[in-house]
This record gives structure tokens, sequence and C-alpha cells, in this order.
């Protein structure tokens, strides 16, 4: 009998355990093939990890760079508490990623939706001035801690030299950009480049008493390097601040902190690079300040619109960039070390190619003078 009963409490047993095996994976998906660990997961895992792949698929790491890294970082966050035997608390965890993922990079109203921009591969530093406005570009080499974007004491004075400027001139607006090295994901940066340019503005608002009005902070992360990436003194040249001040008043009047940065619209003939009779006042301007200031030093800068192939547009806009220098030289006699050209072709537009007057705004010269001017 005890036999019996031993064999039943065995087959029972044993009945048991294959409708365990059967039924494991209740409520559970299998990992995706990037997932390291168990072969399944609770659902509401998985179904996060696939709502952040179709993001990703739909372009929205790209659009909205921040907040998908954030979600992502919330969805893994998930997978090592279920690995820490919460299980409730990484179910609930998912769901809610889950709901910030499906809500991601809202669509704008239809009233709202412009054109997609061309692929850009060196965005212009800021928008450009209007006729009679110009730019005072200061750099401004802050050094922060690392994931930090509190402003050290020791810097103070250098961002004196904007507020001061601010003051001075209120009929002045800036835009304080924040750029970083190449240290970390493209995500990480933009957030941390978009946070230390806000402190800068916080900065001048709380202590110079600038209006929040006339402020406007712009994170570009490493997108935009001025030095290679690949030395420690380069890194250190991109880890900075720019504060691209916009000034409604005559140039000669006033002496720039940094650089000055003035936009030349010029028209040339289809595919040519002779500097028409009209346009020799406006580049007199820049003769004149250079000559006034000798000690200051110019990139001048050709721009062209998206008409025509990338290869043509750099070469014709290096060629025209070279005929103001030129011209600076013959007319003006500004020394041609001092002088340099570079041809951007149609890569750094500052308005949309789909429009007449947009394109007549990309097709433009840009003077970036380095002002290195006696006090």
């Amino acid at each position: 009998m005890q036999a019996i009963t031993s064999n039943k409490a065995l087959i029972f047993v044993i009945a048991v355990l294959s409708m365990s095996m059967m039924g494991g994976c209740a409520g559970k998906e299998r990992r995706p093939e990037y997932r390291s660990g168990y072969a399944y997961y609770p659902t509401a895992l998985v179904q996060a990890d696939r709502a952040l792949d179709k993001a990703r698929t739909e372009g929205k790491d790209r659009e909205c760079p921040a907040e998908f890294a954030a979600l992502k970082e919330r969805v893994d966050e998930s997978y090592e508490v279920y690995m820490g035997c919460r299980t409730q608390e990484a179910i609930d965890m998912a769901r809610e990623a889950l709901v910030r993922i499906k809500a991601l990079c809202p669509a704008k109203p239809v009233a709202e939706i412009k054109p997609a921009p061309e692929p850009v591969l060196e965005p212009v530093t800021a928008a450009e001035p209007t006729p009679e406005l110009y730019k005072y570009c200061v750099t401004l080499h802050l050094d922060f801690d690392i994931d930090k974007a509190d402003i050290k004491p020791q810097f103070h004075d250098d961002i004196a030299r904007v507020g001061d400027f601010m003051k001075k001139y209120p009929a002045t607006t800036a835009t304080i950009e924040g750029h970083t090295d190449d240290v970390g994901s493209p995500e990480y940066n933009m957030a941390l480049s978009q946070r230390r340019a806000e402190s800068v503005v916080n900065y001048l608002v709380d202590n110079f008493g600038i209006e929040r009005s006339r402020l406007h902070a712009k994170g570009y992360g490493l997108t935009r390097p001025i030095a290679d990436n690949a030395t420690n003194e380069g890194r250190q040249q991109n880890r900075r601040i720019e504060a691209i001040i916009y000034c409604a008043f005559d140039v000669k009047e006033v002496k720039p902190p940094d650089r000055l940065c003035m936009s030349l619209q010029m028209e040339f003939d289809s595919g040519k690079s002779d500097v028409k009779a009209q346009y020799h006042n406006e580049i007199a301007k820049l003769g004149e300040y250079m000559k006034k200031y000798p000690t200051t030093t110019a990139t001048i800068e050709g721009h062209t619109d998206n008409i025509g192939g990338a290869e043509y547009n750099m070469r014709l806009s290096q060629q025209r960039a070279e005929s103001v220098v030129n011209y600076l030289v013959d007319n003006f006699g500004i020394e041609r070390s001092r002088l340099h050209a570079k041809g951007y072709g149609s890569t750094r537009r500052i308005a949309y190619n789909d429009t007449a007057e947009g394109r007549q705004k990309n097709r433009r010269i840009n003077a970036i003078v380095d002002c290195v001017v006696p006090q």
C-alpha cells in the first residue's frame, strides 16, 4: 500500500513539474536578441523594448534625443530591477516607460509644420544678421565639473564681458550656445550642453539684470567642433560657450569683445565669382573696419543655395570667397596674410531652399573678423 501511495505521489509531482514547465513562460516573452540574461522576460518589459525599437526606426532618437535616451535608460533599469527579483516593480516601470515612449516627439499642429530641411553637414553658428545688424561673438572657455552645469567663481569675470556689454547696449540680444567635445554619447552631450547654456543665461539674468527675453539658450552638444577631438588641446577648445550678440548700431562706433560677424548679401552671375560693382560699398564696410583696426584678421566664408551639385557648389563658394579676399587686398591694401577664404557650398543654410527668398538668403558671403582691438 505504501509503495502504491509513493508511486501516486511521484506521478503527481511529475505532472505538476510538467505543467510548470509548459506554463513557466506564461505572461512572459522571449527577450530581444540584444538583451542578455534569461531567455524569457515579463511581457511588459519586452513590449517596452519593441516600442523603443519602433521609435528608433521612426527617427525619434534623433528628433528628441534627450527624451529618447532617458526612456532607454528607464527600460534598461526595468530589466535590472527584474534581475534583482523585484518583478512587479520592474513591470510597473516598463509599463510607465511604454506610455511615455508612445508619446515621444508629439506631432506639431498642422499649421506649425514646416518643410523638412535638407541635411546640413556643418550648420551655421547662429541666425544671420539682417542688413545693418551685426553680431559680436564672444567665446568663453568655461571649465565645468563632470556632468555639472554650475558656473565656477573663477569664470565670473569671463561672463561679465557679455553681461557688461549687454548692459551698455540695451538694444542688444544674444544667443548663448553650449558646445562639448566628443567624450560621451551624442544624446548625453546634447542635454549637457543645453543645461550649461541655460546656466549662463540664468547667471546673466540674476547678476546683470539682463531681461530673459533678450537671451536664448541653445545646446549643440558635440555637433559643432572647432578643433580636432583627437587631442586634449582640441577637446578643450571644443568645450566652450559661445555668446552671439546681435547689435543694431554702427559697427565703427563699437569695439567688439571678441569677433565681429558680418553677413554680406551679394549676387553673383550664374557660375561666376566676379564681384559686381554694386556690391563694392558692401565690401567697403569690412575693408574700412580692417584698416581702422590693423591687428584684426578675418575669414571670408562663401555660401550657396542648393541649386546644383554639392561638389560644384563647394568649388563655386570657394571661388567667390577668394574673389572677396582679392578685392580687399587690391582695393584696401589689407595684407593677404590677414585674410582666409573658405567655401562651404550649400552645407550651412540659414533659410529653407524651397523658396526664392530662402535661396537668396543662403547665397551670401560671411566675414568672421577676429578682433584683437587695443583698448
